[in-house]
């Protein structure tokens, strides 16, 4: 098959989307399929921070891949990009042949871009949800004009993949969609890039100054729906019983520069380190410099609605055999066992947030335990290679 994938996020921005548009792309292509992806200019993308722009066109591991140009800041931005989009789409899909477009998150942007290359060339489009719609910085006439998109283009894909069964039956009763045109492919984890003993942390433990420290990690988006502000908010009564941890918190967003002054007001600005974007390559051995890594998800509407949120960084740092603290949102018991492969704490419990990472910071016997289980658990049962062959099944039925 030839595949048009569609998709607001890649490389270089760094995140779960992005993971996974790069991690279904590579296995299509070791399938013996041709992998053409169209995304936006990583410029429209606030966690980018490029001192220049990447091309608008590049073979990036047997991925050919076509970024939109960057017209902004421009308040129309968002309007303006679905023509866009559909346009370049529509050259891609009579230039190349495509047999049919896998569309990404999100649906009411790149979805309905996707749809209407789809109406004009007559190639079918999936569509491959990764969470729905609700995202809280956006005002409420974006927030209504993106759920009225995302049902339009739910309800008009051929074939909808989701990354849970949560979201499935969310799809299915709250749009009506039949369940039998929707299947879950939930995320994974690249074991050969995440295996521990291809890591080598030593440069960066001497280049952050954390040799003899406890480090306490956090790796994604910068934004208040990831929960950093609870995770900051704890580490101070860490500190008061391990004094020698430290905090490193890896990535951008939005929300980096609330979260720096919020670390000055608790007082541990200098026992926290925030890095800024990182290339992916580099998250793996980031994340082995952790004693323990967090996943302080807040309690929301969606969060709780999800059953299942999926999230790569959880299965990241389980694959490095690392244990994990997490929040109890969205169906994290699948994947954090409680008392088995991490600790689970009632979400935006400060307290509680605490109590759990201390708990591991002075038992390393627990840690390592916990981190060995974890690493069965994800090496056995959330590959990437698993993931895209039910994608693959999704693209080829008629």
């Amino acid at each position: 098959m030839r595949i048009l994938q569609t998709a607001r996020w890649f490389f270089p921005h760094v995140g779960g989307a992005s993971i996974r548009v790069y991690q279904t792309a590579r296995n299509l292509i070791k399938f013996g399929h041709e992998v053409h992806l169209l995304v936006h200019n990583p410029k429209s993308i606030e966690q980018c921070n490029l001192e220049q722009d990447a091309p608008s066109y590049e073979e990036y591991e047997g991925i050919h891949v076509y970024r939109l140009p960057y017209f902004g800041p421009n308040p129309l931005y968002w309007g303006l990009s679905i023509p866009l989009m559909a346009k370049r789409a529509i050259d891609i899909i009579k230039k190349q042949k495509i047999d049919v477009i896998l569309s990404h998150n999100p649906p009411y942007l790149v979805g309905t871009s996707s749809w209407i290359a789809s109406k004009f060339t007559g190639v079918p489009f999936v569509l491959n949800v990764h969470d729905v719609w609700g995202a809280s910085h956006y005002r409420k006439h974006e927030y209504l004009v993106g759920k009225y998109l995302e049902r339009f283009c739910c309800k008009r894909a051929k074939r909808i993949i989701t990354v849970s069964e949560g979201l499935t039956d969310i799809l299915s009763k709250e749009m009506g969609i039949e369940k039998e045109i929707i299947r879950a492919a939930p995320n994974a984890v690249d074991y050969e890039k995440f295996r521990p003993e291809k890591i080598r942390s030593e440069q960066l433990r001497r280049e952050y100054n954390l040799s003899g420290k406890k480090v306490v990690f956090f790796v994604g988006i910068l934004r208040k729906w990831a929960g950093v502000q609870f995770l900051i908010k704890a580490f101070p009564e860490v500190l008061k019983k391990v004094p020698n941890s430290r905090l490193l918190i890896v990535g951008d967003g939005g929300d980096r520069r609330y979260l720096e002054n919020l670390a000055r007001e608790v007082d541990i600005d200098e026992q926290t380190i925030f890095t800024g974007p990182v290339p992916y390559e580099d998250v793996p051995s980031l994340i082995n410099l952790a004693d323990v890594c967090v996943a302080p998800f807040p309690s929301s509407k969606v969060t709780d609605q999800r059953k299942l949120i999926s999230p790569h960084k959880v299965l990241e740092y389980m694959c490095i055999g690392k244990p994990v603290v997490a929040s109890r949102v969205g169906g994290m018991e699948r994947y954090v066992r409680d008392g088995k492969t991490g600790l689970l704490f009632e979400p935006e419990n400060v307290k509680d947030l605490a109590d759990k990472i201390i708990i591991l910071l002075r038992n390393r016997n627990l840690r390592e335990a916990f981190g060995e289980r974890g690493k069965k658990i994800v090496t056995r049962e959330h590959t990437w290679e698993i993931t895209a062959r039910i994608i693959e099944k999704m693209l080829k039925e008629k």
